[in-house]
C-alpha cells in the first residue's frame, strides 16, 4: 500500500500532523497499534482535556536542549492551537491560563479532529503494530506485523511508554534505535514518588494543601505548591508529579533523592513556633487530642506531633520540634511509581539529531519525529499537549508542503 505521507501513531502529534500534512494536498496514512486512534487523548485532564495553556514559559519544559524547545514553540504557539481547534469548531474556555473545549469533554476534542481527518480523506488503519521503518532510495517501507507500507515520508508519532493501557508501548523508542538514532535515557514523568517511611502507610487517602521540595544529594531541586496526596506507597498530586521526572533521573543515577512537606507555606518557622506555643498556653492541661483539632488532618497532625515527640515517651512535643517537623515533613524516594502510572515520559530522542524549524531527523531526511517521542516534557497544565499540537503541525507542515494544491480543501 502506497501513501505520500504515513503517519506512525494516532495520538496528539499524529493527528495534528495528519491534518496539517492532508490540509497541503498530501494523501496521508495513519497507522495506529490500538483498535482507535486518540485514546489516551480521552484520559487527558481528567477526561476534559486541557489542551492548551496561555501561559506559555519555558520554565515549564524540561530538556537537554530547551533552545530547541523553545523555538518550536515560538513557531507554532498556544494561540496557534487554540485558533486550529476554533476551526475545527472546538470553543475555548479559559481557567486561569488552563484551556479547555468549552464542552469540558475531551472527547469533543477527538471528534473534532475525527471528523476533519474524514473530510480531508485521511486513510486510517487500526491494530496495527509497526515493527520497522526502512529507509529507501526514493521513501521509506514501514513494516507491520501482517503488511507493508511504501510512502515519500514517515512521521514518527506514536508516544513514549507511559500508561501502555492507552496504546503509548515504547515501541516508538525502538523504531528509533533501529535508525541508529541516539535516546536519551527514558523516565517516568508526572507520576508519585514511592518512598522509605513506613508511617506513609497509616497516612494514605489524605489531601492536604501545601507545598514539596525536591532534593538531589541535598541540593534543593525544585518546590511546587498544591493540592498533596498521600498514599501508602508514598507523595502524589499535581506538586510532586512537577518534579517526579528529575527524582526519577536523580534515582537513575544513583543520587540520594529526598522530598520535605510543608504544611504551612505561607508561614516562616518562627511564626509557626509562636502560634504553636500559644496554642499549647490555651490548651494547657488538656489533652494532646484537643490541641491537635483543626490543625490538619486528625491523622496527619496526630503523625507529626508522634515524629515530633522523636519516639520519646511525652504526652506533647517541643513547639519548636513540632514547628519544623510541620514545614520539613521527610520523604525519602526510592522509586517512582513507574510507567503504567506516569502521564508521560522524560528522555527520547536526542533533539541535537532533529531539525527544530521542521521536526525532521538530520540523518534521515523525509523522517519526522514529534511528541512524547522527544527529549522533552513539560508540567501538568496542557503543555504536554501543547508540544504534541506544535510538533506535530511543525512535522506536518513540512513534510507537506510540496504536495500544496490550491484546488485542495483546507
Amino acid at each position: 500500500m502506497k501513501s505520500d505521507i504515513i503517519v506512525i501513531g494516532g495520538g496528539a502529534s499524529g493527528l495534528a500532523a495528519a491534518v496539517t500534512a492532508a490540509r497541503k494536498g498530501a494523501g496521508v496514512t495513519i497507522l495506529e497499534r490500538m483498535p482507535r486512534i486518540g485514546k489516551k487523548l480521552l484520559a487527558t485532564g481528567n477526561g476534559r482535556c486541557n489542551y492548551t495553556n496561555r501561559f506559555m514559559d519555558i520554565g515549564c519544559y524540561h530538556s537537554r536542549n530547551l533552545a530547541f524547545v523553545s523555538h518550536v514553540l515560538e513557531t507554532f504557539t498556544w494561540k496557534d492551537t487554540e485558533d486550529f481547534f476554533s476551526g475545527l469548531g472546538i470553543l475555548p474556555k479559559a481557567k486561569e491560563g488552563y484551556v479547555y473545549p468549552n464542552s469540558m469533554q475531551a472527547a469533543s476534542v477527538l471528534d473534532a479532529l475525527r471528523f476533519e481527518l474524514e473530510r480531508l480523506g485521511v486513510n486510517i488503519v487500526t491494530d496495527c503494530h509497526v515493527t520497522e521503518i526502512r529507509p529507501k532510495r526514493k521513501g521509506f517501507q514501514v513494516l507491520c506485523k501482517e503488511k507493508s507500507f511504501h510512502c515519500r515520508r514517515v512521521i514518527l508519532a506514536c508516544g513514549g511508554k507511559a500508561s501502555e493501557k492507552l496504546g503509548s508501548d515504547g515501541s516508538g523508542y525502538e523504531l528509533c534505535r533501529k535508525l541508529g538514532l541516539s535516546i536519551v535515557p527514558v523516565v517516568p514523568a508526572l507520576t508519585g514518588l514511592k518512598v522509605k517511611e513506613k508511617y506513609y502507610k497509616a497516612l494514605s487517602g489524605i489531601r492536604t494543601e501545601g507545598s514539596v521540595t525536591l532534593y538531589i544529594d541535598g541540593k534543593k531541586t525544585d518546590c511546587h505548591t498544591g493540592e498533596l496526596q498521600l498514599a501508602d506507597y508514598g507523595i502524589s498530586g499535581i506538586p510532586v508529579f512537577q518534579f517526579s521526572g528529575q527524582a526519577a533521573y536523580g534515582l537513575l543515577n544513583h543520587r540520594k533523592v529526598t522530598c520535605e512537606l510543608d504544611f504551612f507555606p505561607e508561614w516562616d518557622i518562627e511564626k509557626l513556633t509562636t502560634f504553636l506555643n500559644r496554642r499549647f498556653k490555651h490548651f494547657i492541661g488538656q489533652s494532646p487530642e484537643v490541641f491537635e483539632t483543626g490543625l490538619l488532618n486528625r491523622k496527619l497532625i496526630h503523625e507529626c506531633m508522634k515524629l515530633a515527640c522523636q519516639n520519646e515517651k511525652r504526652t506533647f512535643p517541643d513547639m519548636s520540634a513540632l514547628a519544623h517537623i510541620l514545614k520539613h515533613f521527610p520523604a525519602t524516594v526510592t522509586e517512582s511509581r513507574g510507567f503504567d502510572f506516569a502521564q508521560v515520559c522524560a528522555g527520547g530522542v536526542d533533539l541535537s539529531e532533529i531539525d527544530p524549524s521542521t521536526c525532521e531527523s538530520v540523518k534521515y531526511p523525509g523522517l519526522y519525529i514529534t511528541g512524547e517521542l522527544l527529549d522533552a516534557d513539560g508540567i501538568c497544565g496542557g503543555y504536554n499537549l501543547q508540544w504534541a499540537w506544535a510538533t506535530g503541525s511543525v512535522a506536518g507542515n513540512h513534510a507537506g508542503k510540496e504536495y500544496y494544491d490550491t484546488n485542495r480543501p483546507n
